[in-house]
């Protein structure tokens, strides 16, 4: 599917969490939480007309400008559409999903936020990853550091690997929420900090020995 069909898709899907804070917006408390700790527990507040509306127009802001900071990108062809299509339709989902922890929880709800957002990233990480090999040098896509900028070679290698690391993090950090939700916030950050630290080191170390060769 070409981005610009995907781009105007999420659009459409945009449309859906805005219907359902209107149609709950008198139901619903003058204040209500927009953040949450590793225990559930809500640790920020705002006015429900923020919350509601507010925040998703921010997510729709940042969505609509992404897409066109991508567009422009002098190497757009090499960025590969499926992994973009990953991410144009992944944000407006992540928008659906929020709206009902949102509302859920201001309902009185008792919802276990962290587990529906670990699963939401889980499934966008796989996808992601099953699609990093296969998108080639560009500015705007990938493990976008100097030494895969650089190399065709070096942005090949790393991506490759990131591909492999991104689906077995995102599988552990499925697997986490299910059978360690006690300690999953712990596992979250170790394994999103293996999944950037590994491919930028590993694409130093390529870079270092393809100058020395």
């Amino acid at each position: 599917m070409k981005r610009k069909t995907t781009f105007k898709i999420g659009l459409l899907i945009f449309i859906i969490p805005f219907i359902i804070r209107f149609v709950y917006y008198n139901r619903l408390p003058d204040t209500v939480a927009i953040h949450f700790n590793s225990n559930d527990i809500p640790d920020s507040f705002a006015s429900k007309s923020f919350a509601l509306f507010g925040l998703p127009l921010i997510m729709l802001g940042i969505y609509i400008i992404s897409y066109f900071v991508t567009s422009a990108d002098p190497k757009r062809k090499n960025q590969g559409d499926y992994a973009l299509n990953v991410v144009l339709i992944g944000v407006p989902i992540l928008c659906l999903v929020t709206t009902y922890i949102t509302i859920a929880y201001a309902l009185g709800k008792d919802i276990k936020v962290g587990f529906y957002l670990t699963i939401f990233l889980s499934l966008l990480f796989i996808a992601i990853g099953n699609y990093l090999p296969k998108t080639k040098r560009n500015y705007s896509i990938g493990i976008r550091v100097p030494w895969t900028l650089n190399s065709d070679y070096v942005w090949e290698k790393t991506h490759r690997l990131a591909g492999y690391l991104w689906v077995v993090c995102g599988i552990l950090m499925l697997l986490a929420s299910i059978f360690f939700y006690n300690i999953l916030a712990y596992i979250e950050i170790t394994l999103i900090a293996l999944m950037v630290a590994i491919p930028v080191a590993y694409s130093y170390l390529l870079y270092k020995k393809e100058e020395v060769n």
